[in-house]
């Protein structure tokens, strides 16, 4: 009963794999990174094509490969066509002849290995189906062979989402000047992936799940851990940048990038795929980090001179206020304010102490009689070449020794001629000098005219 059982099957399922087949990838989306082959319109109540064997290719049959898809067609473990580009492909030279398709003569397939024997003709024909069902009878009545077709997602898988479990450390170089701070970080947010090896991917990862759909959710684990590994690299990367930690929210492409520059070697060479982007939803510190950065900021106020004196000017009103209903006196309240005060002006913190001894001094400059204003310090016009004027003398008044002020040369009161301040103007480059020759031309000193009365 056995070998009639296994005559029938084999005989049974060499005529039932004749059909023809069209295949297409099953359900495949975003979150899909590789899935088997199934048939085009399986459960059409028009086909006569219900009782093929699973995983066997008959040849001559379609495979359809879509858009940003790689196909690969294995055959007992082993890749023996790939292709990324689209359309209709047809399957030639499988080990699974169809009366309804023959390819080119001569051409053969292997045999098995390690058997010495020779390999059987396979393209297809009458003669190669019965082959097949011995084949078939000899192994109990059904096939050995084993065919699938593969097909791998090339496209961006996005929204892979992750999360530090427990607070990283980051070590702030920046904070305390000349000293680390050890700080704690969390963050959130999504990262994608892109398969750039299909082939190597098929054989690293999807060869050893075990699934006929391989989804985001079955690799989320593994890959996470090592996600935020790079993610604990990165963030060191940036503490030795010079990045302040307070900084980190607004550096999430630098540290994006860290990320991938990490993982992107590690998971390409080994697993065929990289990632494609990260994006940073948020990032966080945790309790005793913020009071440091809140104190931070507290002493980084006090030292701007501006702001340090606002505060001192608000402190200073409040004070006033204060004073005024002191419940010992008024006066006493401000006899207190006023010491607070000198102390603190003996510190130099009071408002506008340390701004009035940085003024910046006004620039100097004097103006060419075409209305351009020239630098102190130019003796002609850039714009019209004239020379500086000289400064006119002015005559300053002096008071008599009778009490009387006067302007000129003689006091109008009491006729007393005006004291000598040994400055003359030098009739020649009206230069003031004070000894017997110009200090600027070298002119001689006018003798002094007799005045008469």
């Amino acid at each position: 009963m056995g070998m009639i059982k296994a005559a029938a099957g084999a005989i049974g399922g060499a005529l039932a794999d004749q059909w023809l087949e069209t295949i297409e990838p099953a359900d495949i989306d975003n979150t899909i990174l590789a899935t088997y082959g199934t048939l085009v319109r399986k459960n059409d109540r028009r086909s006569s094509n219900r009782r093929r064997t699973e995983d066997v290719i008959s040849n001559g049959s379609i495979i359809h490969v879509p858009e940003n898809v790689y196909m690969l067609l294995v055959d007992g473990g082993k890749i023996i066509a790939a292709t990324d580009e689209p359309g209709y492909w047809q399957v030639d030279n499988t080990r699974a002849p169809s009366i309804f398709f023959k390819s080119d003569e001569g051409s053969e397939l292997p045999g098995y290995h390690n058997t010495g024997r020779t390999a059987i003709q396979r393209p297809g024909g009458f003669v190669n189906t019965l082959k097949d069902s011995w084949e078939r009878f000899k192994f109990g009545g059904t096939t050995p062979v084993k065919q699938q077709v593969v097909y791998i997602n090339k496209q961006e898988i996005p929204d892979i989402r992750f999360g530090t479990k427990n607070p990283v450390s980051y070590t702030d170089r920046v904070l305390v000047p000349g000293r680390v701070v050890p700080c704690k970080v969390t963050s959130f947010g999504t990262y994608s992936i892109k398969i750039g090896d299909p082939m190597l991917f098929y054989v690293e990862v999807c060869s050893k799940s075990g699934k006929t759909t391989l989804s985001v959710a079955d690799l989320a684990e593994q890959y996470l851990n090592e996600f935020l590994m790079a993610y604990t690299t990165a963030l060191a990367k940036l503490s030795t940048d010079m990045v302040l930690v307070s900084d980190i929210p607004i550096k999430t492409m630098e540290l994006g990038q860290y990320m991938a520059d990490v993982l992107d070697k590690e998971w390409l060479s080994r697993r065929g795929f990289f990632i494609q982007s990260v994006g940073i939803a948020g990032i966080s510190f945790d309790e005793k980090t913020n009071e440091l950065l809140e104190q931070y900021a507290r002493d980084s106020i006090l030292m701007d001179p501006n702001a340090r004196a606002a505060r001192m000017t608000g402190s200073i009103a409040s004070g006033l206020e204060a004073a005024g209903s002191n419940e010992g006196g008024a006066m006493l309240g401000f006899a207190g304010m006023a010491m607070g005060m000198n102390t603190a002006g003996a510190m130099g913190v009071m408002p506008g102490q340390q701004n009035a001894g940085q003024q910046p001094a006004p620039a100097a400059f004097w103006t060419c009689s075409c209305g351009s204003s020239m630098a102190e310090d130019a003796r002609f016009c850039s714009k019209c070449g004239s020379k500086r004027p000289e400064p006119k003398s002015q005559e300053k008044g002096w008071k008599c020794s009778c009490g009387h002020s006067s302007d000129g040369a003689f006091c109008s009161n009491c006729g007393k001629q005006r004291p000598e301040d040994g400055k003359w103007t030098c009739s020649s480059c009206s230069n003031v000098s004070e000894g017997n020759f110009c200090s600027k031309c070298g002119s001689k000193k006018p003798d002094k005219p007799d005045v008469k009365r």
